[in-house]
Order: structure tokens, then C-alpha cells, then sequence
């Protein structure tokens, strides 16, 4: 399904497109697809559980993964606008996240979750719905896939995620993990939602769903046979 295919991935922050597209980015790997993952920020943030982190540490993790998981990648934002992008215009964001469509032309697109309790994670998320919104193929690309990732959140959600579109990762899970720490900056413990431990057990119920091992959950927002 994936060999040949354009892949393209929108992570508010590096180690988003690990946490919830890491299995996704390790079978277009395996299968020989072509990813791009569209960074949108990354700069000094406090950490509370682990101190401070800074622009240079993350983007040297950011190389770190991107040449593990075999992916290109771009940087939006670098700075003071870490964390801010809530703060920014959506015509910003939006323009942006439309160009570099336009530049890289993929058959599949990855948006974050609407449903994020990060407002920053939500203010990209509805700048991709602007951004990929129908039009006449005359006017701009149209992907013929767009799917919107989970989030290993559920605290606050309205409704539970409810997935319609799966892939099965069994055979690529240790290294969507492998992925994952390439963000060491970033790895959390037990039982934190983004800790490895619990997306494993995320994968695992996932998977129960299509009778996997594990399983990488997405909501299908536009679908066409590739």
C-alpha cells in the first residue's frame, strides 16, 4: 500500500510525529516510501519534569530521528514562537502548511489531533483542516488520503477517539520506540501518557481491534483507493 508513496506529516514539535506516527514512519521506511514531516516549532521550553531544554539540544534529536527513520523534514518556526503557535495567526500557519504541500505533493497526510489538551497541538490542527480544505485540483493539490492521528491524551476529551482507519505495526513497534527515543530529551516514565510503556499498551488495544499485536489508530477524514 505504501511503496512509492508520498508521505506527508504535520508535528507541532519534534518527538509529535514519533508519538503518533512513529509506526507509520517505520512501514514507509520498510516499505520504501517517501516521508516528509513538517516541524512547525521548536525552541527553549521548561520542562517541569525534566528542566529546561533548548532549540540546539532538540534539533540535533530532530536530525538524530529523522536519519533513523529515514525521513526529510522542515522546520516552520524556531524561537520564541515554541510553544506560542495558539498565539500566532492562523493565516500564518496556514500558509505555511499549504506551500510546502504545494512543494512536496503528497498521496498521504498526517494532521495532529483536533482533540489535543495542548492548545498549540489544536491551533495547527485547525490550521490543516483551512489549509487542505476541498478545492478544485486546478487551484491546489489535493492528497488523496488525509488522516488525523491520535493522541495518547484522553483527559478533557467531549467524546473518546474512535479510530476508522488502522495500521498494523506489530512487526515495526520496537522501532517506532527506537524512534520515539531519539528524542531523549523528550522520554518520559511511567505512567505518563507519552511514556513508551503506555503507548505500548496503547498499540496493544489498538491492535485487539484488527486482531494484531499492535496496531497505530488514525481518523480517516478523506479517503481515495491509491
Amino acid at each position: 500500500m505504501l511503496t512509492g508513496k508520498n508521505i506527508f506529516i504535520i508535528a507541532p514539535h519534534p518527538d509529535d510525529e514519533s508519538i503518533c506516527c512513529g509506526g507509520l514512519i517505520m512501514l514507509a521506511k520498510k516499505e520504501k516510501a517517501n516521508v516528509h514531516v513538517l516541524f512547525m516549532a521548536v525552541g527553549y521550553s521548561r520542562q517541569f519534569l525534566t528542566g529546561k531544554t533548548n532549540a540546539i539540544e532538540r534539533i540535533a534529536e530532530l536530525k538524530k530521528a529523522a536519519k533513523y527513520g529515514n525521513f526529510t523534514h522542515e522546520l516552520a518556526f524556531k524561537g520564541e514562537a515554541f510553544m506560542k503557535l495558539d498565539y500566532m495567526p492562523q493565516k500564518e500557519l496556514i500558509e505555511i502548511i499549504e506551500n510546502t504541500t504545494e512543494k512536496y505533493k503528497p498521496d498521504i497526510i498526517c494532521i495532529p489531533s483536533r482533540d489535543s489538551f495542548d492548545q498549540d497541538h489544536r491551533a495547527v490542527a485547525e490550521a490543516c483542516i483551512t489549509a487542505f480544505r476541498p478545492l478544485p485540483k486546478t487551484l491546489r493539490h489535493q492528497a488523496k488520503i488525509i488522516l488525523e492521528a491520535e493522541e495518547p491524551y484522553s483527559w478533557g476529551k467531549k467524546l473518546p477517539f474512535v479510530p476508522n482507519l488502522y495500521f498494523d505495526i506489530s512487526d515495526v513497534f520496537h522501532e517506532k520506540i527506537e524512534l520515539l527515543k531519539c528524542h531523549a530529551t523528550q522520554l518520559r516514565q511511567d505512567p505518563f501518557p507519552r511514556s513508551p510503556e503506555n503507548l505500548k499498551r496503547l498499540a496493544g488495544m489498538r491492535g485487539s481491534e484488527i486482531s494484531t499485536v499492535y496496531a497505530e489508530a488514525y481518523n480517516l477524514l478523506r479517503g481515495q483507493i491509491l
